[in-house]
């Protein structure tokens, strides 16, 4: 069987409820914004130095496709770097306001989190048009596919160092 969309389903879930569980209470024991910033700047980094390994390894160019796609990943992961910034920028406030956020603040975050997505995405978009001229479309997805798997390791190790936000008691 190649997928098993139940299971994934099921393993997501499990895997979201233990992160929700596991997220600290307000206490001492919180992690200040030092150490969030230390723990999301080392997971960036991690992952920048070993990016463009794993996908020349893992994407089978030929010499033809990978002149034209490596000057292009570049600058598509310079812009998208500056996306990681700003997101980065937006977690330490919120880190910053914990754990005390009130209504205007998180409406605030949420908003530029929205904004912050919706850019990458743009951007992703934007940018899979451009790759399509220098790889076959399956190589594009696999590219794609290999990206969104980084990525969702640094966001998962991010998102353990972020004490989930508590609601305001009435």
């Amino acid at each position: 069987m190649k997928f098993r969309p139940i299971f994934t389903w099921a393993a997501s879930a499990a895997l979201a409820a233990a992160l929700l569980s596991a997220a600290p209470a307000a206490s001492a024991q919180e992690p200040g914004t030092d150490e969030i910033k230390a723990v999301i700047e080392s997971a960036r980094a991690e992952m920048r130095a070993s990016r463009e390994e794993l996908l020349a390894a893992n994407l089978s160019l030929t010499t033809v496709e990978a002149d034209g796609f490596w000057p292009l990943y570049r600058e598509y992961n310079t812009k998208k770097a500056a996306l990681g910034d700003e997101r980065l920028k937006i977690i330490m406030d919120y880190a910053e306001a914990y754990p005390e956020v009130g209504d205007e603040t998180a409406k605030n975050l949420v908003r530029r989190s929205l904004k912050n997505r919706d850019k990458l995405g743009d951007l992703q978009a934007r940018y899979a048009d451009k790759f399509l001229k220098v790889l076959p479309p399956t190589k594009l997805m696999r590219f794609l596919q290999i990206e969104s798997r980084i990525d969702n390791l640094v966001d998962l190790q991010v998102q353990r160092s972020i004490p989930v936000v508590e609601p305001a008691s009435d």
